[in-house]
């Protein structure tokens, strides 16, 4: 039998030969994710076209809550007796409001001051009360009533109650996306492009709606009390959205 041997050489270079084909296509192929491990994005990945877009959406509606704003104010020789009388007027309003039901009071802005240069009275005493409540023509009676027995209003104001606002809220986000999402796809028919993904989107409401003081109509005498007018205006609530888009082909 004849044997044919190959000098060392070149069984070094066969070999290499063998391997570096199948080394080069290794290099090729994307490493095997592990158990639990997510897999690998092609590294060239189709790149799209960004488009950034903002949208606002605004709902109207009537407010659903009333605040009127009384104080009680009385004027005695003594700190004492100027503030006993203020302390029945405001008991008066709390006391009524109460039995009406469904208002709400806040007592705020006591104070008693003397009057400088012996001028009479000698002390003053004044307190005010916020009553607030969803029904406003019955929170204007209870007002009337109010004034005949000897508080002063000093304000009216219609808002809206934070269960209300945050409903109105929500539409007007929804309509802010609806105007982003409209506004993209005339973006990409005008460049003959698609939408093909949302990358973000930002939501943001502009505040809480100022309260709206209202002309009142003052009572003019204490037997025959008028309750004061308040007439309810619609109010705006807005919501602006932000969105960046991918557009592809």
């Amino acid at each position: 039998m004849t044997e044919f041997r190959l000098p060392a050489l070149g069984v070094f270079a066969l070999t290499a030969a063998i391997l570096l084909p199948l080394a080069a296509s290794a290099q090729d192929m994307p490493p095997d994710p592990g158990p639990g491990m997510p897999e690998m994005l092609p590294r060239h990945a189709p790149a799209g076209t960004a488009l950034t877009l903002s949208g606002t959406g605004t709902v109207h509606a009537a407010p659903d809550r009333l605040t009127a704003t009384l104080f009680a104010e009385a004027g005695a020789a003594s700190a004492a007796a100027a503030q006993e009388h203020v302390n029945a007027l405001a008991g008066t309003a709390i006391d009524a409001a109460k039995a009406a039901g469904g208002i709400t009071t806040v007592t705020e802005d006591y104070s008693a001051e003397h009057n400088e240069g012996g001028k009479a009275p000698a002390w003053t005493a004044r307190q005010t009360v916020r009553l607030t409540g969803a029904d406003g023509a019955a929170l204007l009676a209870l007002v009337g009533q109010l004034q005949a027995k000897g508080l002063a209003l000093s304000g009216l104001d219609w808002s809206l109650s934070p269960d209300r606002r945050q409903s109105l809220t929500r539409q007007a986000e929804a309509g802010a996306l609806t105007d982003v999402r409209q506004r993209a796809e005339a973006a990409a028919k005008v460049l003959g492009l698609k939408i093909a993904s949302i990358r973000s989107i930002t939501l943001s409401d502009h505040g809480m709606p100022r309260p709206m003081p209202m002309m009142m109509m003052m009572a003019r005498a204490a037997s025959a009390p008028v309750a004061p007018g308040a007439p309810a205006e619609e109010q705006d609530v807005s919501a602006s959205a932000s969105a960046t888009f991918m557009l592809t082909p």
